[in-house]
């Protein structure tokens, strides 16, 4: 289970983790939001495994899609040590946190309006990873052509 981290610890748990072999890019874009996520403009929620952190993603409810409210999954991070590992319950860590993430957006689901959990994947090859857990392409709706939107209807079919 996904777990939310409060402001004054996000320091302690990114102290935890060991970005140095990831591009600049990268580390800059954790750096980023890691300082919303402290003036609570997004929430981290870290995921473990034996109360060792393998991930966390980046959330926040947003309209950006078509003005439609959603939960935005703004960054998934698995540490790179288990990324090729299978979880025991779950084919990767990473369907496992997106399984805690829709859980999530179900429970939020009874407190605000949201009926879809958005995602802007950062290449094809994880375009390819979240197709394969659910999520469905919106083309033409990013900035740029290689940034458009995925979505994961949380609606059923009956309910549409």
């Amino acid at each position: 289970m996904i777990t939310p981290l409060s402001s004054e610890t996000l320091s302690d748990f990114f102290t935890s983790f060991d970005f140095s072999g990831e591009s600049e890019a990268l580390q800059a874009f954790i750096g980023l939001l890691r300082e919303t996520a402290s003036h609570r403009q997004n929430i981290i929620h870290t995921g473990y495994v034996d109360q060792i952190p393998f991930g966390f993603v980046s959330l926040k409810i947003t309209n950006d899609v078509d003005n439609i409210p959603g939960l935005l999954i703004e960054f998934l991070y698995v540490k790179p040590e288990f990324r090729q590992k299978l979880m025991r319950d779950a084919p990767r860590y990473s369907f496992s946190m997106l399984d805690d993430v829709i859980m999530l957006a179900f429970e939020l689901q009874k407190i605000v309006a949201i009926n879809h959990v958005f995602l802007i994947p950062v290449d094809e090859n994880k375009r390819s990873m979240y197709l394969e857990y659910g999520f469905e392409n919106i083309p033409g709706s990013g900035k740029n052509p290689f940034e458009d939107f995925m979505v994961f209807n949380l609606l059923s079919d009956t309910d549409a």
